[in-house]
């Protein structure tokens, strides 16, 4: 099922168009241990990675370093370009709701990536995120913490809560929560992440 782009979503990925370089400053260097940390638990050495939303290429870059297999993908043209000045991998521009892998990558990361898609189209996203993912494999996302959808500096948001996260994947038999717990902004904003990791069934 193909996913009609919003006009929300076009001023999103113009605005990461736009700001590609004031982004990659503000988010290169941001100390992302604690999280790697979690989702390198469930990693095996060598194992595939699908960087879903890279943004500036900061994350494809670390796992990328540390031996795993990664394939980036992010829907601005610009971010693209960014991640693939920084790392040798494949970059594709791509939305998540608009992916169409199957059974190829041991783990996918979507860090703050997966907060610009429409809650409507959530479930059937998380779908196709799932079918990307081998037997067993795992998923680590995260998203402002709230139950609102937003638009700030030109940028839509869908923020949810731990209950809604819950509710997301016990709607899919095909996924089981191995990990759910809440984390403070590391740029120091006044801001919290409901983090998750699934594995897929």
């Amino acid at each position: 099922m193909a996913v009609k782009i919003t006009k929300e979503q076009k001023d999103t990925i113009e605005y990461y168009n736009t700001h590609a370089d004031e982004y990659c400053a503000e988010t290169r260097d941001v100390n992302m241990s604690g999280l790697y940390a979690e989702f390198g638990k469930y990693l095996k050495p060598g194992c595939k990675i699908l960087d879903l939303g890279c943004g500036s290429g900061r994350d494809s870059k670390y796992f990328y370093d540390k031996g795993y297999q990664v394939v980036a993908v992010d829907p601005s043209i610009e971010m693209c370009k960014k991640t693939r000045e920084l790392v040798p991998i494949d970059v594709l521009e791509m939305r998540a709701e608009d992916l169409k892998f199957e059974n190829e990558f041991d783990a996918v990361w979507a860090c703050a990536s997966l907060l610009h898609i429409n809650r409507k189209y959530m479930p059937l996203t998380l779908d196709k995120i799932l079918k990307s993912l081998k037997s067993k494999g795992v998923l680590y996302a995260s998203w402002k913490t709230g139950n609102d959808e937003l638009t700030q500096s030109d940028r839509m948001f869908t923020n949810y809560s731990k209950e809604e996260v819950i509710d997301l994947f016990e709607a899919s038999m095909s996924s089981l929560i191995v990990e759910l717990w809440i984390t403070q902004d590391s740029i120091k904003r006044n801001i919290s992440w409901t983090n998750v990791i699934i594995k897929k069934q």
